[in-house]
Formats: C-alpha cells, sequence, structure tokens
C-alpha cells in the first residue's frame, strides 16, 4: 500500500489544519505607498529633473533671444542582487501539496520575501544613499537637514520625547518648504500602533481649534489615520538607531509617493523544481529583484522617536 493510500482523510485534514502563518507582515505594507516602474539592464533612470526657474522682463528696443538653458539632475536606480526564500521538500511535504501557491509553506516564503521587499529595499531606500548625475556616479546620502530630532516638542521642555504633533508639523513645514503640491498629495508616515495612540491622546487633549486645524481623520474603528497632511501607516518593524546622546530611536520616515521609486527588474516570482546536485531532490523558491531610491530629497524627512533612553 502507497503512502498516500496509509494517509487516511481525517490524518490530512488535522495535518492541514495543524498549518498555519506566523503572525506577522505577510503581505508587502510598503509598495503601494511608493511609485513603480520596470527596469533592465545594469541601471535605470526614472527621472530627469529640470530644475525650476523664473522668466525675465525683456530690456531694450529689440531685445535678442534669451537663452536660459535649465539645470538638469538625473536619478538613477542600480540593478541590485536577486533576494529570495526556499526550502527543499521532503516526500511527506510533497504530498501536501506544499509547492501550491495557496500552501501555507509557500505563503510563508512569500511573506518572507515581501518583507525583505519593505525592510531591505523600500525603507533602505528612503534612509540610503541615493545616485545622480551621468551615469549615476554621484552618491547622495540621507541629508542631516532632513532630520526632526528626537527632542522636538512643544513648549519648554528638555527631555528626549516619542512621537507627538509638532514633529509633524515640522515634517509638514519642512516638505511643504520644497515647494511640493500638498493639496495634491499627502505625505506617507509610518508609526508604531504605539505612536499612533501617543498621537491620538495628544488631539484629546488639546483644543477644538487645534484639531480642526490638524485636520485629524480616523478610520471607521476609530483609530487616528491623518493628521497635518500626513497618512499615518502603522508599520511595526522600522528601523533604529542611537542618536548623538546614546538615547535609541525609531527612525519613522515620512514621505511622498512621488519622491520614491522601486525599480522592478524581476517581480515576485515563484519556482519548483528537481535540484540534480542534490539527486533531484525537489526545491521550492520565491525570488525578486528590485531596488528603491529617492528621486528627491526634499520630499523626504526622518523623525525620531524615543525608545530607550541612555
Amino acid at each position: 500500500m502507497s503512502y498516500a493510500e496509509r494517509f487516511n482523510e481525517t490524518h490530512k485534514i488535522n495535518f492541514k489544519d495543524a498549518a498555519r502563518l506566523a503572525a506577522d507582515h505577510n503581505d508587502s505594507k510598503l509598495r503601494a505607498t511608493v511609485m513603480e516602474q520596470e527596469c533592465e539592464g545594469e541601471r535605470s533612470a526614472p527621472v530627469l529633473y529640470y530644475d525650476s526657474g523664473k522668466a525675465q522682463r525683456r530690456e531694450g528696443r529689440a531685445p535678442g533671444n534669451r537663452d536660459a538653458p535649465a539645470n538638469r539632475r538625473r536619478r538613477w536606480l542600480k540593478y541590485q542582487p536577486t533576494f529570495d526564500s526556499g526550502e527543499y521538500i521532503d516526500s511527506n511535504d510533497k504530498f501536501q501539496g506544499m509547492t501550491d501557491f495557496q500552501s501555507p509553506l509557500m505563503k510563508h516564503h512569500y511573506g518572507n520575501v515581501r518583507r525583505f521587499l519593505d525592510q531591505n529595499v523600500i525603507l533602505e531606500g528612503i534612509f540610503g544613499e541615493s545616485y545622480e548625475g551621468e551615469i549615476g556616479g554621484t552618491t547622495i546620502g540621507f541629508p542631516s537637514s532632513r532630520l526632526i530630532q528626537a527632542n522636538v516638542q512643544k513648549g519648554s521642555g528638555t527631555g528626549v520625547v516619542g512621537m507627538n504633533l509638532e514633529k509633524i508639523k515640522a515634517s509638514r513645514k519642512a516638505i511643504a518648504a520644497g515647494k511640493h503640491d500638498l493639496d495634491a498629495e499627502d505625505i506617507w508616515l509610518l508609526v508604531t500602533a504605539e505612536q499612533i495612540d501617543d498621537l491620538s491622546n495628544e488631539l484629546e487633549l488639546t483644543s477644538a481649534d487645534y484639531r480642526a486645524e490638524a485636520g485629524p481623520q480616523f478610520s471607521r474603528d476609530g483609530k487616528l489615520s491623518k493628521v497635518w497632511n500626513h497618512m499615518l501607516l502603522e508599520y511595526q518593524d522600522l528601523p533604529t538607531k542611537l542618536d548623538g546622546d546614546g538615547n535609541l530611536v525609531q527612525r519613522n520616515p515620512a514621505y511622498l509617493k512621488s519622491v520614491m521609486m522601486l525599480g522592478v527588474w524581476k517581480d515576485i516570482e515563484e519556482a519548483a523544481y528537481p535540484d540534480s546536485s542534490k539527486h533531484n531532490e525537489l526545491y521550492m523558491e520565491v525570488f525578486a529583484n528590485m531596488d528603491c531610491r529617492r528621486l528627491d530629497e526634499s520630499g523626504v524627512n526622518e523623525i525620531e522617536s524615543l525608545l530607550v533612553a541612555a
């Protein structure tokens, strides 16, 4: 009698019921907050900026044609190594159809790749280096001028603090100063559940006039979803760092979708095949190839929020 015949229907049902994904962000939460384009080759230039200028009045009785060439700046995405997740499949897993797209095991590896996309491609692209120049040879680090430090708060307090309305106001002011149209586009702000609660409590304590000015919006379940042109996206896996005073702070990115570009060399795909180097043992994997970079620093801020005081 074969293994499949000996594995009765009750055991099949019990086995499937025991297969569950651990709680985590198994779908990409950040991909929809950035622009994206298909790419090929070693480099791809998603945008050529023509810097803004200003017209001038003509002078003289017979003025000649004005020659005022626009300053051009090109931003680049670069081909990066593929990222993947996979494993070898034994006979028991094969019997259970683990290589099927809808199987919990396949979903597990899709979740691994999507979390890598959020944390190691998009978030690293927000805070990491950008490439500019004729062929992308100029490297631009995240500018210190886009940092809103942890000690920003209302009043005369001097202690390091978490997320608050003063920081979000400062973020809005900094992005508006870059002449971005905030009537046409909102700012994405990634925050933890605790930070959403902090902001909600602060709004409850302020005056009705201030609430009207900040324009808070709440979801159907009563969670704060928007304030000061910032759309709040709950994301628990934000990066951290030590600030200049040795405090552990969370790095909350605030950014416009129009200034972040995701380049897609290969979108997320899955494959299952026999590995000849392992006696044709079945191997399954999920993989992708992408790069994400800032297109314009004036549309991105980093807000520091206290986690642990030194």
